[in-house]
């Protein structure tokens, strides 16, 4: 006869049978949250919603926009290395080691405030800047606030604001300025040592490189110091500011742009929309007008402009126009026919006949000025809003200062506007420009018939000499 089975025994079954229940439990659990993470990680990276939202993308812009960014494949996008430039930059200022700063600085010389800084200058920040990220709508800068420091926009657009937007964050009637990658932004406020004037939102999120107020004393003081007077000596030489009193001029240039774009970019893409009056500090600009292709037969051995010249524009920057100009108000024009335009904005310029969108303007393009240094863009139709001309402002190779029109119109005097509206350079009508290039049309067309003759009386004489030979 078996005996019974003692309770130490038993107390050891069970617990083993205790065990074997958790750990089942256990692996059920961790099958079901490993199978909640992967839906998850499906639901974040599907790859069917990707193909959804690009087919969406292409399907309703296709016909106005380009379909890749064409920043993406530029040596200048910052974005490619953001990731490593990040990780290096949470490395402790003082734990950063040559190799560090070297690679830093590599990364960071794609950015365009950044890379204009001389190489000593440049490995300082490396060394000492920290990183720093902000949601969309985060505020960065309050305005009355004492400034504790600067920063460099790795990523992301930023907007200047006054109070009355704060309350309102979804007006734009009181946005002064926009910001986007490449600025340098809050170094005034740290060199004159004067609270923010203004506030700066983020519209979208934003990546920043932060330099404290010591070390912008000890690295950025003398630069920007430099920079400043430089800015506000060209601004009080323009005749449309000579009698604007000095506080008024520090406020212009606090919340101003200053940008070089390269030989072909568009820095304005539609006047009517533009809220900046444009100042050309150096170099020169193009002023072209956008004219109803169909009003006017154009030929098409007419030399054309190149259609990515239109397409080149910042997001800038801010786009959204001329006075001071010598000459003839239309220079011996010249005809950029048929060109879709929309490839650069997105919005149909066209307004006396508007256009469905998604579907592309026929209009040719007409070089109507040159913009040299002091040549301002934008004055017209801000003092005179007769003004109804569509207007495009391409770089030749320019250095820029952009001031808001919002702003220029708050600071301005009576007499500061009138005196405005007497320096402005009016444009002709685009009845005039179509006479013209009619005009010219018919003296082209006249030259080709010509020469065509001249060719074909010299090539029947050459023959019949060669015959006769």
């Amino acid at each position: 006869m078996a005996s019974p089975a003692s309770p130490g025994a038993s107390l050891g079954t069970l617990s083993s049978a205790a065990r074997e229940r958790l750990r089942r439990a256990a692996g059920i659990l961790a099958h079901v949250c490993g199978l909640a993470l992967c839906m998850k990680r499906y639901i974040e990276k599907s790859r069917a919603e990707e193909w959804a939202l690009f087919y969406l993308n292409m399907k309703n812009h296709s016909a106005n926009e380009l379909l890749f960014t064409v920043t993406d494949f530029s040596k200048y996008n910052l974005s490619k290395n953001f990731e490593k430039l990040k990780t290096l930059l949470f490395i402790q200022p003082k734990q950063r080691s040559q190799e560090n700063l070297r690679e830093i600085q590599q990364c960071l010389k794609k950015n365009r405030s950044f890379c204009s800084l001389p190489n000593e200058v440049q490995l300082q920040l490396c060394q000492t800047a920290i990183y720093q990220e902000f949601e969309a709508e985060s505020m960065v800068l309050r305005q009355g606030h004492a400034p504790l420091e600067c920063y460099f926009i790795l990523a992301g657009r930023l907007r200047v604001v006054s109070n009355t937007t704060n309350k309102n964050k979804n007006s734009n009637s009181d946005i002064l300025s926009e910001f986007e990658e490449g600025d340098f932004i809050g170094e005034i406020c740290l060199l004159t040592n004067s609270s923010r004037p203004t506030s700066v939102l983020c519209e979208t999120n934003v990546k920043l490189l932060v330099v404290s107020k010591e070390d912008f004393h000890c690295i950025l003081e003398q630069r920007v110091q430099e920079q400043y007077q430089e800015m506000c000596s060209f601004l009080r030489n323009l005749p449309l500011f000579s009698s604007w009193p000095k506080e008024k001029i520090d406020f212009l240039v606090h919340c101003s742009l200053c940008r070089y774009y390269r030989a072909g970019t568009t820095i304005i893409s539609d006047n009517l929309k533009s809220c900046f009056l444009v100042f050309v500090t150096s170099g020169r600009c193009l002023v072209i007008a956008q004219i109803n292709y169909e009003k006017i037969s154009v030929p098409s051995w007419v030399m054309k402009i190149d259609s990515s010249t239109l397409k080149h524009f910042h997001n800038g920057l801010p786009s959204r126009g001329t006075s001071g100009i010598t000459g003839k108000s239309l220079e011996r024009s010249t005809v950029f026919p048929k060109t879709s335009f929309s490839a650069a904005r997105k919005t149909t310029l066209n307004t006396k006949n508007p256009q469905h969108q998604g579907s592309s303007p026929a209009a040719c393009f007409v070089k109507i000025r040159i913009l040299e240094q002091g040549g301002m863009f934008g004055l017209e139709e801000t003092v005179d809003k007769s003004c109804d001309l569509h207007l495009c402002l391409i770089s030749q190779g320019a250095e820029c200062i952009f001031i808001p029109k919002n702003l220029f119109l708050a600071q301005a005097s009576t007499e500061n506007r009138r005196a405005a509206l007497e320096l402005v350079s009016t444009y002709p009508t685009e009845e005039a420009i179509q006479e013209h290039l009619a005009k010219e049309q018919v003296w082209n067309e006249y030259k080709a018939r010509l020469l065509a003759q001249h060719l074909n009386t010299r090539s029947r004489a050459t023959g019949t000499a060669h015959f006769c030979f």
